[in-house]
């Protein structure tokens, strides 16, 4: 039986070096969740003249703001694992439980360019390693819009980051500290001339998070399970196919694109 004991000992050892890690996963992870960093003011100088009309369109179509915060951007909860993490996207109107009130033009601009709150402390899962390139002109838009929405009154829990979720974001596998992303010292250049061009579209793109989902290069490197939409992979899909696929959700061959596809 000195094999079986050897088996246990084994399992054992295993074991405990899995809790070790994960202890030490969320101890690290947690002292990267209180890190405050210094944001230098920016006041959104486009703020006066800014748009509620554009800002409705750029957040529904490009900045996605309902996917995560709710159609009537009253916040929900995206995710609910005790083991991976509860992820929480916050009521961002003026109803009882929203949380940007009393924000100022440089919050906004700390909160989605920085994912830094007003504390200094890191917003979770706030894709700011796109939305660092939005220009100010669009930022303010955005901002008028999610302004001139009506309360909602919902008060939701906090964000918990799991054992899972701090595994792999320890193992840099999870972008669930964007704030460790951006360079907080530098602004972003200014956007291409909005027209029907690559430059422009290069910059939808990126502030869209085409780039983070598909990868740098587009190639499909980026999350797992997203596809190469490079010319390689697509060559022969027409604008329209990509439009189809953009706003329907449906691939050339009649097929359904991953309703992770926003």
């Amino acid at each position: 039986m000195k094999w079986l004991k050897r088996f246990g000992l084994m399992i054992g050892s295993l074991v405990g070096l899995v809790v070790l890690f994960v202890a030490v996963a969320w101890a690290a992870v947690a002292l990267r969740m209180r890190k405050t960093y210094e944001v230098p003011a920016h006041p959104l100088a486009a703020a006066r003249d800014a748009s509620p009309e554009r800002g409705r369109h750029l957040a529904l179509a490009v900045t996605k703001c309902m996917h995560c915060h709710g159609d009537d951007l009253g916040g929900k909860v995206v995710e609910d694992d005790p083991v991976f993490a509860r992820l929480v996207a916050s009521n961002l109107t003026r109803g009882r439980g929203g949380v940007v009130a009393d924000y100022e033009g440089e919050d906004w601009e700390r909160a989605v360019r920085h994912a830094v709150r007003r504390d200094g402390r890191p917003l979770v899962f706030m894709p700011a390693e796109a939305f660092w390139h939005l220009a100010d002109e669009d930022l303010a838009d955005v901002v008028a819009y999610v302004r001139s929405v009506p309360p909602v009154d919902r008060e939701l829990p906090v964000t918990r980051a799991g054992p899972m979720a701090r595994v792999i974001t320890l193992l840099g596998a999870f972008p669930l500290l964007p704030a460790e992303m951006v360079d907080h010292a530098r602004h972003p250049a200014p956007p291409p001339e909005r027209r029907v061009d690559v430059a422009y579209g290069e910059y939808l793109a990126t502030v869209g998070g085409c780039r983070g989902c598909h990868g740098p290069a587009l190639a499909g490197n980026g999350a797992p399970g997203s596809p190469d939409i490079t010319r390689g992979r697509l060559a022969s899909w027409t604008q329209a196919d990509f439009v189809r696929a953009l706003r329907a959700g449906v691939r050339p061959d009649g097929s359904a694109i991953s309703p992770e596809m926003p």
